[in-house]
């Protein structure tokens, strides 16, 4: 499928907000009506990470009050049943999110054009985030991530020799300093056919707008770079 224009998305598979963002994306993309590819960015929230903390405590470390730990998993639960999506916060600890990202670029690295890498990519993206908030799986266990790249149709020997030699940690590292140099500070962050960014995980018509704007200005500039034909 030829697309119309293009979205890139920073986030973090730990990121509970980039979820519910990345649902509210795929919505108002149908309502824009337009062909969009949407290009998945590696970005990092916690790159120190302590392994085994649960979410609850490490928020309580970060000098949450009780109440406020109390806030944000109830509003990150409810907005994300919003969308369809369970999150077991009981279950759910800090990760480095380094290596699954890597495994986003594996799925990537098997499309032939933007279009197919794109949907590959996130579609891991999609089954990470399953599997960080709902199964509660350790996505800095090597092994867990070559079964969830299995699951994806992806070879899990190739995948094991990718992530073990860091093949596409390269491409990680390039995201991150990617967004670094755009300023982005927080996730999900969305660059909108390189005309509008929008932060945060915002209702679809807010998605389904930028679009549609996007689209629209980018005809206009075509029509303008077509020569008139002499008669």
């Amino acid at each position: 499928m030829e697309h119309d224009i293009v979205v890139h998305v920073w986030s973090d598979i730990a990121c509970p907000w980039c979820w519910i963002g990345k649902h509210r994306l795929e919505k108002g993309i149908e309502e824009s009506g337009q062909k969009v590819a949407v290009e998945y960015h590696a970005y990092q929230l916690q790159p120190d990470a302590a392994a085994a903390v649960p979410f609850a405590t490490s928020l309580s470390m970060k000098d949450f009050s009780a109440d406020e730990v109390t806030e944000v998993l109830t509003s990150t639960t409810e907005l994300a049943a919003d969308e369809g999506l369970a999150i077991n916060w009981k279950n759910v600890t800090e990760v480095n999110t380094f290596l699954a990202h890597q495994l986003v670029y594996a799925a990537k690295a098997r499309g032939e054009t933007l279009e197919e890498a794109a949907l590959l990519g996130a579609r891991a993206v999609e089954r990470l985030y399953f599997a960080h908030f709902t199964e509660c799986r350790n996505l800095t266990d090597t092994d867990t991530l070559i079964e969830i790249a299995a699951e994806l149709g992806l070879d899990p020997d190739d995948v094991s020799d990718e992530l073990e030699s860091g093949e596409h940690s390269d491409s990680v590292r390039a995201d991150i300093a990617s967004a670094r140099s755009l300023g982005i500070e927080g996730v999900p962050f969305y660059v909108v056919g390189g005309k509008f960014g929008i932060s945060g995980a915002q209702p679809a018509d807010v998605y389904a707008d930028a679009i549609k704007r996007a689209v629209a200005e980018m005809q206009v500039s075509h029509a303008q770079e077509v020569p008139l034909e002499q008669g």
